[in-house]
């Protein structure tokens, strides 16, 4: 699930229930505007209920800021691009919309290209210009087999491309069947490399820089690899950092003169899920992840994460380094009931990082909680801290957004992680059922017959050709 994101510009874009996204400049509140996607009566009712209408609200930027891709929930992606305001009086106009067959996964683009991959495993390629494009009478692109650059027998649940040198790029693919492929672009169709070990699901790849990734997985593990050979570096279990986690408790609600203690609040308000007794691969598997570098596997990263059974109210923080040398400096953000459910949250784009806080004393993590709050934590001041308990309140400028926010009819937010729940673990169920093999006898099959149509065009050429000499 992907429902907030800051561009390399500033520009935060949230996906919200109701079918709007809020868009909103943190240079400048004062800037902010609503793109209707698409209204909630339209959306596919099934979506609850089937592994196949996988559609996790994704919305993405490209690197430099331009253009905002947003996945609709009805087969369709909404891109925009950032337009001047003064002769538009928008800050965002919608470019064009597509037209997809089957619901989408997952997606990545860069300032020339969008990659997208559908719940069948196909990989279309969308020039983000439009040029050599089909579209239909109301402008619409629709996507056709000439835009499938290739194909998987699985689902992909994460999508991304990487540019290794000037003379090496590639696409890299997570599936519902454990497998990181790394795979040659734009001579797709060579055998591609693997990056083998995890025994689930890998639900989520971030780049850490060109020669590394970090892979999550629902197997519970985070490993770290070395690109191109595909060579594992790290491997680390979530239950090695969420046992050994200081805890860090967030309230808004506790009054300093109350005759309550905050330990008393604190045991009164902490969520239920802090307390639970996890046994299963499920509770400990990686729910969300995202990845703050500064462009250097030498440089610290630092990382946020959550695990499926403390998903609503907990968001734990390491680095990199914490990981490889296992010197126990993670933290667990534990949220009272004061900010709600937890919906999602990620770091600014790498450029915001490098033109804001080059002294790398500072990296903000913005959280998005279902009751209309946003909370922006620096998560270096956190890991460096031995606080335990925090009385915290959005800065200014997210107060500003919060209260766009609740003065608006937005309701429902966490709609989506009643889905994702219910996607989660039915990717735990799928993990051994036939539809790999299915998907294979699909591809033979396509193959098979578009040899027998190229076969048919040679003999047509040939005949053609006989009858001119005649």
């Amino acid at each position: 699930m992907s429902e907030i994101k800051i561009s390399s510009t500033g520009w935060l874009a949230i996906y919200l229930r109701n079918g709007n996204v809020g868009m909103f400049d943190l240079n400048d509140t004062s800037s902010w505007q609503y793109l209707q996607v698409e209204s909630i009566e339209k959306q596919s009712k099934d979506v609850n209920n089937d592994l196949n209408y996988l559609n996790r609200n994704l919305i993405k930027f490209s690197p430099n800021g331009e253009f905002l891709v947003v996945n609709g929930q009805n087969e369709q992606l909404y891109i925009y691009i950032q337009s001047n305001f003064e002769k538009s009086e928008v800050w965002w106009k919608l470019q064009r919309i597509i037209c997809v067959k089957n619901f989408i996964s997952a997606m990545d683009l860069n300032n020339e290209f969008l990659l997208i991959a559908d719940k069948s495993g196909d990989i279309y390629k969308i020039d983000l210009l439009f040029n050599n494009t089909t579209t239909t009478n109301n402008n619409n692109l629709m996507m056709t087999a000439e835009n499938c650059i290739m194909r998987h027998l699985s689902m992909l649940l994460d999508i991304t491309f990487i540019r290794i040198n000037d003379k090496k790029s590639f696409i890299l693919t997570a599936d519902q069947y454990e497998k990181i492929q790394l795979i040659q672009y734009p001579n797709t169709s060579h055998s591609g490399k693997y990056c083998l070990g995890h025994t689930e699901f890998v639900s989520h790849i971030k780049l850490i820089d060109n020669n590394h990734i970090l892979s999550a997985s629902g197997d519970g593990t985070l490993r770290l690899w070395h690109l191109p050979d595909c060579i594992p570096l790290v491997l680390l279990h979530s239950k090695a950092l969420t046992l050994s986690s200081k805890q860090i408790f967030y309230t808004q609600l506790y009054d300093s003169n109350s005759s309550l203690s905050l330990e008393d609040y604190q045991q009164d308000t902490m969520s239920q899920e802090s307390s639970l007794d996890l046994s299963s691969t499920l509770d400990y598997s990686i729910w969300k992840m995202d990845v703050a570098s500064y462009n250097s596997i030498n440089s610290n990263v630092y990382i946020a994460f959550s695990i499926y059974a403390h998903r609503l109210h907990s968001i734990y923080l390491t680095s990199l380094s914490n990981i490889k040398q296992l010197i126990n400096e993670q933290r667990q953000l534990i949220f009272d009931i004061s900010y709600g459910t937890i919906i999602d949250y990620c770091f600014p784009s790498k450029d915001i990082l490098f033109n804001d806080y080059t002294i790398y004393s500072k990296c903000n993590l913005y959280i998005l909680f279902d009751s209309y709050v946003i909370l922006n934590i620096n998560i270096i001041s956190i890991l460096l801290s031995d606080q335990t308990k925090l009385f915290v309140k959005p800065n200014q400028t997210i107060q500003e957004i919060n209260n766009i926010l609740a003065s608006r009819d937005i309701h429902l937010m966490n709609y989506n992680i009643k889905t994702d729940e219910i996607v989660f673990q039915q990717l735990f169920k799928n993990s051994n059922n036939n539809s790999c093999h299915k998907r294979k006898l699909e591809i033979v099959e396509q193959q098979q017959q578009q040899q027998q149509q190229i076969k048919k065009q040679m003999l047509s050429s040939q005949s053609d050709n006989e009858i001119q000499l005649t």
